[in-house]
């Protein structure tokens, strides 16, 4: 729990200080990395091998997590599209 606490909090810094983080998972994942000290310098395969990747997963949920409680955190261009795509995915759900 305590660990997640800390992960949500860096994830909260990063949308609030850098804007580019609310459009862009990339932008979110890198800055978070970089707050939690790994070097995002080294190649993808290096970071991945030796397990420094291992909480893209969370970020993310984190991230979602963030936007929910705090709406003004995201990015209102964004937002709409997922919403229209969200209709859309609904319609075809719904249709035989």
């Amino acid at each position: 729990m305590k660990r997640l606490k800390r992960l949500e909090s860096i994830v909260r810094a990063e949308l609030t200080e850098n804007e580019a983080a609310r459009k862009s998972d990339t932008a979110l994942l890198m800055g978070c990395f970089e707050r939690m000290g790994i070097d995002t310098s080294r190649s993808f395969a290096e970071l991945a091998a030796d397990g420094s990747l291992r909480q893209m997963e969370s970020i993310t949920r984190a991230r979602r997590k963030v936007q929910a409680d705090s709406p003004e955190l995201k990015d209102g261009t964004v937002t709409e599209l997922r919403a229209a795509r969200e209709e859309e995915f609904r319609e075809y759900a719904k249709a035989k």
